[in-house]
């Protein structure tokens, strides 16, 4: 995981600014820009907002949180409360799920089927 002042300085370097530029641009001191990519300070959460928003990118992606990934088990309906699922624009009901669910369990356990049968060529 590459620190944030690394991730901070590469972006500024890629932009084509000085540090003075950079403080100038989003009203901070030199010394707190310098503190940020040095890694001896540490990023306030107002300025993290500051800065992705100044240089266009996510927060999750100066934090390098890019590659989280939640997972959802189709399984267990009680962890669906929060996500709304949706096909065509139009919500997917509990019947539906437990199709589509029950379909890739089917297809999985065919092609593990498949996988596994000795390979019978004509003699």
């Amino acid at each position: 995981m590459k620190q944030i002042g690394a991730k901070l300085k590469d972006l500024r370097e890629q932009n084509e600014l000085s540090v003075d530029d950079l403080a100038l641009a989003l009203g901070f001191a030199k010394t707190v820009i310098w503190g940020y990519e040095s890694g001896k300070k540490q990023v306030s959460v107002s300025h993290l907002k500051l800065l992705a928003d100044y240089y266009k990118v996510s927060i999750d992606f100066l934090l390098d949180r890019e590659g989280s990934v939640s997972k959802l088990d189709l399984l267990q309906m009680a962890d669906l409360g929060s996500v709304k699922l949706v096909v065509d624009d139009k919500p997917v009901n509990d019947e539906e799920l437990a199709d589509v669910t029950s379909y890739l369990q089917v297809k999985r356990r065919l092609k593990e089927e498949s996988t596994q049968m000795p390979n019978r060529s004509a003699k």
